[in-house]
């Protein structure tokens, strides 16, 4: 594969993605929000859930898995090393956790189900969330549906932020983001067809059928969907749809990252035609909270200590 030298996350991310972030960012009650979140630990909690019951992935007990997951590494050109754990779960899809010190898990499912390959494609997402720093409001969105149903205001204090338009704004920025690790698990693996496989199987593709299923079948499936900017449903449907069922939007994925491609965008980024095929600038390697004057790595957009927003 092509190790693609100084990847920026902007040359691959989608512009949904991006639309949605900044409205969320814009909506009511999420700084206070992240400040709960911090205050409280909550990422101390996913941290201790997934460590203490999950093995980890070494060189030494996994060789060949944690072989692609540095290849990925290599190719996203993401400077830290993650840990990498083997979650049991029959969810074809990979998860990420840890702000400040990313842990990629992959399920015992997907590792039994995709080719190498196919894994290459999973853990390059997992790498595209972590480019693009979105590991932080994926926690938030995570937890955010248990808070507002069992925790009141008498008990956190957050009874009176967590609201609808809240919960809509994450929940819709979620969806969207998938957008941006489906193009940085392709530029991973860096073949059409097995990003493509990969998403059928999150489809629901059974085992049965990985031999003599029709890919073509699936990719016509793909092109054909129409999504909401279609015009043909209100507001209220749109996200009517976004708030109930566990949906992995697998199709209408599948079709955005056709787009991109058909777009010849994909092809740029390999051949460094874009426009941040430059390194980035020179980043301060030491900045510090305004609030409770720590040290925070530069690159958060919120102080893990206080969750004080940052400039």
């Amino acid at each position: 594969m092509k190790r693609i030298v100084n990847l920026d996350p902007r040359e691959y991310e989608h512009p949904f993605d991006k639309k949605a972030l900044d409205a969320l960012q814009r909506t009511k009650g999420l700084d206070t929000l992240v400040k709960k979140f911090y205050e409280y630990g909550v990422e101390k909690i996913f941290n201790i859930q997934l460590t203490s019951s999950n093995l980890r992935v070494t060189p030494s007990s996994f060789p060949d898995l944690y072989n692609i997951f540095e290849e990925a590494r290599q190719i996203l050109n993401l400077p830290i090393v993650p840990a990498l754990y083997i979650v049991r779960s029959d969810d074809l899809q990979g998860g990420t956790t840890g702000v400040d010190h990313p842990i990629i898990a992959l399920s015992s499912a997907a590792i039994d189900s995709y080719t190498d390959e196919e894994i290459l494609f999973i853990i390059g997402r997992e790498i595209g969330h972590i480019k693009s720093q979105h590991v932080l409001y994926y926690e938030i969105g995570t937890i955010l549906p248990v808070l507002s149903e069992i925790l009141g205001a008498m008990t956190l204090g957050i009874g009176s932020i967590v609201s609808m338009g809240l919960q809509i704004a994450l929940l819709h920025w979620q969806r969207m983001s998938e957008y941006t690790a489906d193009r940085a698990g392709l530029l991973a693996c860096q073949n059409a067809e097995v990003a493509t496989a990969a998403l059928a199987k999150i489809a629901g593709l059974p085992d049965k059928y990985f031999d003599s299923f029709n890919l073509d079948d699936f990719v016509t499936q793909a092109r054909e969907f129409q999504g909401f900017d279609e015009g043909n449903y209100n507001k209220v449907i749109k996200y009517l749809s976004l708030m109930f069922g566990e949906q992995n939007w697998s199709v209408g994925r599948s079709n955005e990252l056709f787009k991109w491609i058909d777009t010849g965008k994909y092809k740029m980024v390999l051949e460094r035609k874009t426009d941040f095929s430059k390194p980035p600038p020179i980043k301060p390697s030491i900045k510090f909270c305004p609030n409770c004057r720590l040290r925070v790595p530069p690159t958060l957009p919120f102080c893990n200590n206080c969750g004080q927003r940052l400039l």
